[in-house]
């Protein structure tokens, strides 16, 4: 059985420790989704602090 030690072999494109390169068109595209992502979660706190609000107010006049 061989013991494998040292550096990853270049062909597999992998180095230890280190994910594989992504071509520039998908890690753009997976950052716009971020992006878009990260602002839907923002739109949705606040309007989820809005409608939270909204129902106080509406609960202390009844």
């Amino acid at each position: 059985m061989k013991e494998r030690r040292g550096r990853a072999c270049k062909a597999s494109g992998t180095q230890k420790g280190h994910p594989p390169k992504l071509d520039k068109k998908v890690e753009e595209d997976l950052i716009a989704e971020n992006q878009r992502l990260r602002m839907e979660i923002d739109y949705l706190k606040k309007l989820s602090a809005l409608v939270l609000a909204e129902e106080r107010k509406n609960g202390k006049r009844r």
